[in-house]
């Protein structure tokens, strides 16, 4: 069991780097710089990769958020906890969650548009007590190790003939659909895509379906026929994010969503 924690530690855990150092409060920056302060009962590591934490932990934004947004925290893509409150807290007993690396995330609506998301950060918890003696141990001794681990990489949350997406921007989970840009998916999905002539809508066309997709609106036109993708498309850093079940729909392509491992699969042949 000691030889199964201290691996676990060494290959996913990048603290026992020579200067790092114990507090009970550290901060996380995510997506275009918005950050949650992390705070604990019990001591906490911050490191290069997100934030080591056990027991109970608090996290909030560290800046009041513009009036009138709805904000929900995801931790796994499970959504938490939901307010209109300018610094909407989380407090999550980390005993629950297994022991292991997990993603936290902070969205914020404006009605039906995605004001923000701070993207995931990383949490490690490390509540068992075989963990805890190891990070002791690192606490007291400068340095244990040296840099001895693999990098935590968050999977995609979508996935095009059983390989993983290659996106240029990372995909979300909003109200149980899953958004990627647009560009994303045509890329992925083959086909065209064109602006305008305005910048109000876009239109792409896949095998003779031709999709005109208006950002910030559910509102779309195929092949010259109103329709509604049932959810609103969102406009972000530039990049227009479209929930993917609809879209592929379509199209006529299927995604399956897998519930245990929180992924969804498309099958473009």
């Amino acid at each position: 069991m000691m030889r199964h924690q201290v691996l676990w530690l060494c290959l996913l855990l990048p603290l026992f780097v020579l200067g790092t150092a114990w507090a009970g409060s550290c901060v996380l920056t995510g997506a275009g710089g918005f950050a949650l302060q992390v705070t604990s009962t019990a001591p906490l590591m911050k490191t290069p990769e997100g934030a080591i934490v056990r027991g109970s932990i608090t996290l909030s934004p560290t800046e009041a958020l513009q009036g009138g947004l709805g904000t929900t925290y995801y931790v796994d893509e499970k959504p938490l906890a939901a307010s209109f409150d300018s610094r909407p807290e989380l407090k999550l007993d980390t005993t629950q969650l297994p022991d292991g690396a997990h993603a936290v995330r902070l969205e914020a609506h404006d009605g039906t548009r995605l004001a923000f998301s701070s993207g995931n950060l990383p949490l490690h918890v490390a509540n068992d007590a075989t963990t805890n003696l190891v990070l002791e141990q690192a606490r007291q001794d400068t340095p244990v190790f040296v840099k001895l681990y693999r990098k935590v990489l968050l999977r995609e949350i979508v996935f095009f003939d059983n390989r993983e997406a290659d996106l240029e921007k990372h995909g979300f989970l909003s109200r149980g659909r899953i958004y990627i840009t647009l560009t994303d998916l045509m890329r992925h999905i083959g086909g065209t895509m064109i602006w305008g002539p305005t910048a109000s809508y876009l239109t792409v066309e896949r095998n003779g379906v031709k999709v005109r997709v208006v950002p910030g609106s559910a509102r779309v036109y195929v092949n010259g026929e109103k329709q509604s993708l049932g959810r609103a498309t969102y406009r972000i850093d530039n990049r227009t994010f479209v929930p993917i079940r609809p879209m592929l729909d379509l199209f006529g392509l299927d995604t399956d969503w897998n519930r245990p491992l929180h992924r969804a699969f498309v099958n473009t042949k």
